[in-house]
This record gives C-alpha cells, sequence and structure tokens, in this order.
C-alpha cells in the first residue's frame, strides 16, 4: 500500500512554512564517513521521505528493493508529489529549515532555483565506491547535488503492418523525405532540442527550419503524447511515428515493442541522444541523513535503483548498465550514444520550439 506524507495544502502550504519552527536536520557532521557506519546509523533514523512523481506501482517495488538489500533500515515514505506547486512547497521548506522531505524528484526550473540559492546537500559520494551502493561518476550531476536513475531517448515508431523495416527510416533526417508523405504521425509537442548544434548535435539553426518544414509537406497527423501515438500507429492510422520515446511502447499492457508480433516496433536512429529520466536532489539538512544518502546512492547504483527502475518498464534502463534492454538493443543498432544533461537541453529548448512551431503553423508550444 502505498504510504503518504501529509504536505501543507496548497492554499496554505508557502505561508505556514514560514511560520514553523525549524527542525532539527542533518549537518555535515551527522553523515558517518564509512559505508559500514553510514548503514548503521542509517537503522537508527526514521524513513527516507521520498517526494516522487512515479507512480505507486513504479515506485513501491523500488523501496522494497531497498529495504530488502538494507534489513534494518527502515523502507523509504514514497509518495506521489507532481506539479509545480509540491515541489515549489518542498523547496519552501528546505529553505526555511523546516524540511518535510528528504528526496525530491527535480526539473529545470527546480534544479536551477536548487544551485543558485545553494538549497540542497552535496555529498561527496565516492564513500560508496567500492560497495554494493557505489555509483558511477555520470549519474553524479550538478556537482554532485542530484542522483540520475535511468535514462530516456527517443526512437522511430512504425507498424510493421504498413511499412517493412527495409523501407522505414533509419534517422530523424529521413522522415523528412518526400516518400514518407501521409504516412507520418508528429507530436505537436517536438523534442528535437538535443539535435541542436550548440549542444553538440548535428543540426544548425537552419537545418532545423528546413526539417521541420520538410515535415510538414510530408502532411503528418498531428498527435500529442505516446498515448496517443500509439494509439494511432497501432490502428493503423498512420505508419511512423518520428521521434517518440521508447518507453512508451511499454506502457500498459502493450506487447514488448522487439517481439515478432509487436503492433508497433522501433528504429534506433544512427545519434541516440541520452537524458536523465529521475534527477534524485536532497534536503539540505535531511530528517534521516544517513538513510537518504545511503537511498540515493543505492538508487544510483547499477545493481540497484537503475536495475529497478526498468523492471517496470525496461525503456528506462540506462545504456551504460551492461544488459539491459537499451544497452543490448543500442548495441545490436550500431548506434552512436550521447549524453545530453536537462540542463543543456533546456538552454535550447525555447528557441527549438520557436523554430520547429513556426514551420508547423502552431502559434506557440502545446501545453
Amino acid at each position: 500500500m502505498l504510504k503518504h506524507l501529509a504536505l501543507l495544502s496548497a492554499a496554505t502550504g508557502v505561508a505556514a512554512v514560514f511560520a514553523l519552527a525549524p527542525l532539527s536536520g542533518a549537518n555535515a557532521q551527522d553523515i558517518k564517513s564509512t559505508f559500514d557506519e553510514i548503514v548503521a546509523a542509517a537503522k537508527e533514523e526514521p524513513p527516507v521521505q521520498w517526494c516522487t512523481g512515479l507512480g505507486p506501482d513504479e515506485s513501491q517495488p523500488i523501496v522494497a528493493a531497498f529495504a530488502a538489500a538494507f534489513p534494518g533500515v527502515p523502507e523509504p515514505n514514497d509518495f506521489e508529489c507532481f506539479g509545480e506547486d509540491a515541489t515549489q512547497r518542498v523547496v519552501a521548506e528546505w529553505t526555511a529549515n523546516a524540511p518535510q522531505v528528504d528526496v525530491l524528484d527535480m526539473d529545470t526550473e527546480i534544479l536551477e532555483t536548487i544551485e543558485k540559492d545553494n538549497l540542497s546537500l552535496v555529498f561527496d559520494w565516492s564513500v560508496f565506491d567500492g560497495t554494493p551502493a557505489a555509483v558511477d561518476k555520470r549519474y553524479r550531476l550538478f556537482d554532485n547535488r542530484l542522483i540520475s536513475v535511468g535514462s530516456g531517448f527517443r526512437v522511430i515508431w512504425y507498424n510493421p503492418s504498413l511499412v517493412k523495416y527495409e523501407d522505414a527510416p533509419k534517422s530523424y533526417e529521413e522522415c523528412s523525405d518526400p516518400k514518407y508523405k501521409g504516412m507520418l504521425a508528429q507530436d505537436v509537442r517536438p523534442a528535437f532540442f538535443d539535435m541542436l548544434e550548440e549542444i553538440g548535435g548535428p543540426w544548425s539553426d537552419q537545418e532545423l527550419k528546413d526539417w521541420a518544414a520538410a515535415i510538414a509537406k510530408n502532411e503528418p497527423l498531428w498527435i500529442r503524447g505516446t498515448s496517443q501515438a500509439f494509439q494511432v500507429a497501432s490502428a493503423g492510422e498512420r505508419a511512423i511515428v518520428c521521434g517518440q520515446q521508447l518507453h512508451g511502447l511499454f506502457r500498459g499492457d502493450r506487447t514488448d515493442p522487439s517481439a515478432a508480433d509487436a503492433a508497433v516496433k522501433f528504429i534506433i536512429p544512427k545519434t541516440v541522444i541520452v537524458y536523465d529520466y529521475l534527477r534524485l536532489g536532497f534536503a539540505p539538512k535531511p530528517l534521516a541523513p544517513n538513510a537518504t544518502v545511503l537511498f540515493a546512492a543505492w538508487m544510483g547504483s547499477d545493481a540497484g535503483g537503475q536495475t529497478e527502475i526498468s523492471r517496470k518498464n525496461p525503456g528506462y534502463s540506462s545504456p551504460h548498465v551492461k544488459g539491459s534492454f537499451t544497452q543490448k538493443a543500442i548495441e545490436e543498432a550500431g548506434a552512436e550514444i550521447r549524453q545530453a544533461t536537462q540542463k543543456q537541453t533546456s538552454s535550447v529548448a525555447d528557441k527549438m520550439n520557436e523554430i520547429i512551431l513556426t514551420e508547423w503553423g502552431f502559434p506557440s508550444p502545446a501545453k
């Protein structure tokens, strides 16, 4: 059963937080210096409070696996935390030194605030090197303020009943080929920012503009989100969805997209831009300091959270974990991996939206 933390209501939350007496949080001295000491101390602390965007069907198996890995350490209290109001309340609590949350799933806007105002715990994760909770350096972000868990990337979806693999596009560029006129479905919330050359991608602004114009000439069916994309592709309304999330093919009761009988399959583009799925940030003074860093490190470890996040949806697995679904799929495709942080992609997102949506005939980004 999903456990809940009683957060303050939206109407009174921020104001009430600043009226609270400061709670006694963690200092750097409260966190032990070795793995064994951290585990022992975590057993004496309250459960970690994890404010997450995951639903209970995803988060509950993860916290249960953590509790099984560390008997005696209280199982984290996972609770759904959606929307700007909820995350802003958490930041207000941290600012007021009145934390109710130890771990928060963060988006770009929150990350920038946290970094600017120095509002999160910065920890030396190398303490866990050589332990069951070792965190690969690729998952330590924002100067150790964050741990990333899982990954996401976009692929080309196609209906094998309508177009053969040999005839389907093998790159985003190829989706603009006139031979696909009337065959495409295209999401009105474009996410091709990671293709821009200013963050390491292959396209100049003019090339992005030309590509978007060519896509529009192919008369795509405009859609919104992975659910509608799957409905359109699986029903045969359109044969190809160019640049849609891989993990969307695993949602609900959908057949494994790599299976022979899958209604919708995928093609990995020649260049895969991998981005972070979950970005975990930490209260500057966690209520459960040792349990918080232990949980965070385990979440970032290959055998811990990096594996557990993919059990529900293999499309979220990290391509850096040997044997994961995405690692094997990318290797089989012979694709090149480029890593793009959310901070990088957000820096060009507005410009990308303006260029693409102007060519597609939409006045502003779809919400």
